[in-house]
């Protein structure tokens, strides 16, 4: 006779989306040049700074690099680049709109989003997304903390190699 399970029971990973999946190795890297990204990583990583405009609202210039430094500063933090270009970047790769002005900027409906963006959006929409890669780069640092403390305990140990005898001076061999 089986059992359910209680509910205190840990249930099984849930599966990330696929963009997930991939941001998450990108968020733990740092001096990453948005230039040298493959367009596909470029849109991909352009989705967590986009996500700091609250959609379907007009935002000024000023509150959106404010938005920016912030994101910077935070989830977009692997991103070696600075606001005015990561703003540019976000224009024209479709994740904002800016006004015939450039004025005025606004986040689009995933909906409206070009097709390549939707998925990247749609798998955003499943996290908190500055919540979320903070959280990758917990976990990594941790996991590097644990592997270095692992060598250094390694590297302590006696290998179990006999040592050499000294040689004493005088005799041949």
């Amino acid at each position: 006779m089986s059992s359910a399970p209680s509910p205190n029971t840990p249930s099984a990973p849930v599966a990330l989306p696929a963009p997930l999946v991939r941001l998450s190795a990108m968020v733990v890297k740092t001096g990453v040049g948005l230039g040298q990204m493959t367009d596909g990583d470029r849109l991909l990583a352009l989705a967590l700074p986009a996500w700091r405009l609250p959609q379907g609202q007009q935002h000024t210039e000023a509150e959106v690099n404010e938005l920016l430094k912030a994101s910077l500063a935070a989830e977009a933090a692997f991103l070696r680049t600075d606001h005015v270009e990561l703003r540019r970047w976000l224009v024209d790769t479709g994740w904002w709109q800016r006004d015939g002005y450039g004025r005025a900027y606004t986040r689009l409906h995933a909906d409206e989003l070009p097709e390549p963006l939707r998925a990247n959006a749609r798998a955003l929409a499943t996290v908190d997304p500055a919540a979320w890669a903070q959280q990758q780069v917990s976990i990594h640092r941790a996991a590097q903390r644990e592997r270095r403390a692992r060598w250094s305990e390694a590297a302590e140990q006696p290998t179990g190699h006999a040592a050499m005898p000294d040689e004493t001076p005088g005799t041949d061999r």
